[in-house]
């Protein structure tokens, strides 16, 4: 085996790059792995898309990430 196990998502590293807008990037590379998540699972697209409507939706009407 490689190392790499079945299902789970690969990790994205910057190196030595400063972020522009931090908070914000990792936001959406949250929000591209679980989407990579569920299309694994073989989701209906329009599934993800209305999860990830609303993961956005509430986050604006928080004014935060959820890591806040």
């Amino acid at each position: 085996m490689d190392g790499v196990v079945p299902g789970a998502a690969g990790l994205h590293l910057v190196g030595g790059v400063a972020l522009l807008r931090p908070e914000e990037q990792v936001f959406e590379a949250m929000l591209d792995g679980w989407r990579n998540q569920q299309l694994a699972r073989n989701l209906a697209l329009s599934t993800i898309e209305k999860r990830e409507g609303r993961l956005r939706a509430f986050g604006e009407h928080a004014e935060a990430f959820p890591w806040q």
